[in-house]
């Protein structure tokens, strides 16, 4: 039996069980407040207030010490989908810190990875990284608090593989809601695959009816989301996890309200056997289920500190054989000086040659000064050329985006990126139907070589729609 620590914010979430890859049993089930402040975005705050929490919690709670799984949701995880050729695990784990190139590598990595979906010889993956000192913070923190552990997941992975081994088996097309005291979590799946993921804070009281609106808006996004990725897959089922099941007629009036017809239930697996409700634990649940060890996180920090362990010992080697050569190049050098003592007389012969080699040397330095000037040349006419493949933002793009916008949407223009090519600018709606149709506008436009739309928001003081879109323009775009 395994216990499962849950850690996001203040609401921790413990459950107690095992899972032999079809059926997950849970025995125990806790929600328990650590002490305000100690713990924020999965980031421990204040170490000695939470080691405390988690000595008091286990001992009050008679949970073993030992196989101990940590799942944590923390913006320190960093992560995207990646579809690659079919390679080995060395391989893969390679292909993925590649993906990762625009994460600063001053500091240390681990790269974990679960598997999606494979077609033929590519195959879609869930990736991660998190920096090793995260991994080794909380080692250290729950090893003093006297808990030993066995593995620690991403809330991310954890939460996509627990949906995909449950309602992922039932259901192809489908959204996935859960509900929380602070957070909602979204997820999409799109023709048996996970394909997108969501996390949105909620200010409103768990139950009420604003926070039924929350929950309808949330789905909403999802929507338009795959409307605005041409995703033809009809939707099957709206779940809600989280929820007391009583209320689902608020939650589905809520929905039905934003003009979404698809069927809206409350999340149940027959796979799962428990006789404590599950409908809050979901977070933790998920860390029953182990699918290798890439989802591991402390395997991967032990894996990564050995190459760096290794790499070290081959540091030390190579500043032996550097120590070795240096004093044979002294040796050298001596035996050298030696020689220069004893051919002493060939020195006026020598004197005679070096006017010849004076006017040589010049020569050469006129044919280096007249390479270097040419090189210069061809620099300055290569930097031409490369600055006119940045795009500029200039009358005629912004003229387009408004026509885009057309009678859809007003746009305010903010700022242009020019290395990066992103254009920045507010759009709002007064009509959230008409947003779809701005956004299917912008990506007819061959000038943009990207459209990222996140969804949109309502905007209280304008009663209008805030729309979360930014246009990447195509090389040389506007030139």
């Amino acid at each position: 039996m395994s216990t499962v620590i849950y850690l996001a914010n203040q609401q921790i979430q413990i459950v107690t069980g095992n899972s032999n890859g079809k059926k997950i049993n849970i025995n125990q089930s806790y929600i328990l407040d650590a002490p305000e402040g100690s713990i924020i975005n999965g980031i421990v705050m204040d170490a000695d207030s939470f080691i405390g929490f988690l000595r008091e919690t286990w001992a009050s709670l008679r949970l073993p010490s030992k196989d101990v799984v940590v799942v944590i949701n923390s913006t320190k995880f960093v992560g995207k989908n990646i579809e690659m050729p079919l390679l080995k695990d060395s391989k893969t784990l390679e292909f993925i810190e590649r993906e990762f190139t625009d994460i600063n590598k001053a500091d240390s990595y681990c790269y974990g990875y679960i598997p999606l979906s494979a077609e033929g010889k590519t195959k879609r993956i869930y990736a991660e990284n998190i920096p090793t000192d995260f991994i080794k913070d909380y080692m250290d923190i729950f090893a003093e608090a006297g808990i030993k552990i066995k593995a620690l997941y991403s809330g991310e992975s954890s939460i996509i593989n627990f949906v995909a081994q449950t309602a992922g088996r039932k259901y192809g097309t489908f959204i996935l809601e859960i509900a929380d005291r602070m957070m909602i979590t979204t997820l999409l799946f799109v023709n048996g695959a996970f394909y997108y993921f969501n996390s949105t804070r909620c200010f409103h009281e768990q139950e009420s009816e604003e926070y039924a609106q929350d929950m309808a808006r949330s789905a909403s996004q999802i929507i338009q989301f795959m409307q605005a990725h041409q995703i033809e897959y009809p939707l099957e089922t709206i779940i809600l996890a989280g929820v007391n099941p009583l209320n689902i007629y608020t939650y589905s009036e809520a929905i039905l309200q934003q003009g979404i017809q698809a069927p809206v239930q409350v999340f149940a697996d027959e796979n799962i056997q428990s006789n404590v409700d599950i409908q809050n634990s979901l977070h933790a649940i998920g860390g029953l289920i182990n699918t290798g060890k890439h989802q591991n996180f402390l395997t991967l920090y032990h894996t990564s500190k050995k190459k760096d362990d290794e790499k070290g010992g081959s540091k030390a080697g190579i500043f032996i054989i550097v120590g070795a050569v240096a004093i044979m190049l002294i040796a050298l050098a001596t035996a050298l000086t030696a020689k220069a003592l004893k051919k002493h007389e060939l020195k006026e012969a020598e004197e005679a040659n070096q006017a010849m080699a004076t006017q040589v040397t010049w020569y050469d330095l006129v044919v280096a000064e007249n390479d270097f000037i040419g090189a210069q040349y061809n620099s300055i006419v290569g930097l031409d050329e490369n600055i006119y493949t940045y795009p500029v933002c200039n009358t005629d793009i912004r003229n387009l985006i408004k026509k885009c916008a057309g009678k859809y949407a007003e746009v305010k223009f903010e700022s242009f990126n020019a290395d990066s090519g992103v254009v920045s600018f507010t759009a709002t709606s007064k009509t959230v139907d008409e947003i779809n149709l701005f956004i299917a506008e912008l990506n007819k436009q061959d000038i943009f070589s990207s459209v990222d739309y996140s969804g949109y928001s309502i905007n209280e003081g304008t009663d209008n729609w805030d729309i979360h879109v930014n246009c990447t323009l195509a090389e040389s775009a506007g030139r």
